[in-house]
């Protein structure tokens, strides 16, 4: 564990069961809509008993969790994915989330030397803030970290059946150092993702998941990443994050 002036931090398997449910249900489950959420069996299997690959880090105040960082290890391209970062409702703005990635990140890039570190969020065109949070304030919370925008129209597969694929969104590069990242490394992350959420099937014959594919496949050796300014700008002007010369 390690503290600042107001939080706790604790490795997500240091956690009792009793503290995993509440930080399920009270950080979790109020900052996702049901699509882009696992449930609590699953979540738990991943990462906190066992331990998963990848430490999730949970934000704990006056011992009860108010955040948390999780993580996955996609060992195919050695691609983690930031696959749940949140605050409590009533402490969001207070430094938690970028307390949480300033100590997650380094940690996992120490553990696993990934070829990329990325994130799924949502494109706030046509999004308004709602139960959820605020889908514009979670792009510039981004931005401020230094994400970057890889040039996908992205979509989250499914994460158990009967619930729908998360569609219109952003997948992210969360290493502000990188101008790229390896094409073959965001396949083989892709291809696994889809495997594993939605089987083998979808993986090679679903026509959306192929569109997808053929995007990311069109880019020669290296996928080049974009500042959420400019490609917020890109997309309000209706133009595509997609290569010019695909032949």
């Amino acid at each position: 564990m390690d503290t600042d002036d107001k939080c706790v931090f604790a490795e997500i398997q240091e956690l009792s069961r009793d503290l995993f449910d509440r930080f399920y249900h009270t950080v979790l489950e109020p900052a996702f809509p049901p699509e882009e959420l696992e449930d609590i069996e699953t979540v738990r299997a991943l990462h906190h008993q066992p331990p998963g690959a990848v430490p999730g880090l949970v934000a704990l105040r006056a011992g009860e969790p108010v955040g948390g960082a999780l993580g996955e290890h996609y060992r195919d391209g050695n691609i983690v994915l930031l696959a749940y970062l949140a605050v409590r409702a009533d402490c969001r703005g207070t430094g938690i989330g970028s307390a949480l990635l300033e100590r997650a990140l380094p940690s996992w890039r120490r553990l696993l030397t990934p070829a990329a570190v990325v994130a799924e969020v949502e494109d706030p065109r046509g999004r308004c803030a709602g139960p959820h949070g605020d889908p514009e304030a979670r792009l510039r919370f981004y931005e401020r970290a230094g994400a970057k925008v890889l040039p996908l129209r992205y979509f989250q597969p499914s994460l158990a059946p009967g619930l729908p694929r998360a569609r219109g969104m952003f997948l992210l590069c969360l290493d502000p150092w990188r101008e790229s990242v390896p094409r073959d490394a965001l396949l083989a992350f892709l291809d696994e993702y889809m495997e594993a959420a939605e089987g083998p099937e979808a993986r090679r014959a679903d026509p959306e998941y192929l569109e997808l594919r053929g995007e990311l496949d069109a880019w020669p050796e290296d996928v080049p990443v974009s500042p959420l300014s400019q490609a917020a700008q890109l997309l309000a002007a209706g133009e595509l994050l997609i290569p010019e010369n695909t032949g």
